[in-house]
């Protein structure tokens, strides 16, 4: 019998990702759409933990199966750290990614300093009486050229340490290995396996 769950999540490039890495454990992903749930929820937290927690708490709400959600970043050492927890909202407020990406290597480029860190926490809910957290971080720098089509968000602009090509320049199968969420999602993995809930 297969571990149902449900993806808190609208993304559909996220719902991908996230069911090419579960499916395979004997684990099937429900999307909101599939639960016909609409809820927004605001990400007011102060930490990928703490908006990780409250969007599954929020889905919990309307059902019964485990749910789980993700809250990711980049971190730009000279951004200060920043954008960090408030990365999408940062190229939206910039008019979105491509102005984000100039501004981003114009700040690296005069501070000689490109090193960034991409950040994914994942909690689960409706499994154990408080929330598990599963983490996954992946140090890396900020690219001088937008490369590659295979991602979404930073991932054109992100190059990972392990791999030295960005996110965007990743195969599907790669990405599902080296990103942050996905390390964070083979962590969930683990945890359920070692409970007998997947394979």
């Amino acid at each position: 019998m297969k571990f149902e769950i449900v993806a808190a999540t609208n993304n559909e490039h996220k719902l991908i990702e996230i069911r090419a890495i579960l499916e395979p454990h004997n684990i099937h992903v429900y999307s909101l759409k599939d639960l016909n749930i609409h809820v927004e929820v605001d990400e007011d937290g102060k930490t990928y933990k703490e908006n990780a927690i409250k969007k599954a708490n929020e889905i919990a709400k309307y059902t019964s199966l485990p749910v789980m959600s993700d809250d990711s970043g980049i971190e730009i050492e000279a951004l200060d750290n920043a954008p960090g927890i408030y990365s999408a909202r940062y190229a939206e407020s910039l008019g979105g990614y491509p102005n984000a990406f100039k501004l981003i290597e114009q700040a690296c480029k005069e501070k000689n300093n490109y090193k960034a860190l991409f950040n994914c926490d994942i909690a689960l809910v409706n499994v154990e009486s408080e929330p598990l957290i599963f983490e996954g971080r992946v140090p890396g720098t900020i690219s001088k050229d937008i490369a590659g089509s295979n991602g979404f968000g930073f991932d054109p602009v992100f190059i990972s340490d392990e791999v030295g090509k960005t996110n965007a320049s990743l195969s599907f199968e790669e990405k599902n290995v080296y990103s942050a969420r996905s390390k964070a999602l083979h962590k969930l993995i683990d945890y359920l396996i070692s409970k007998n809930l997947a394979k």
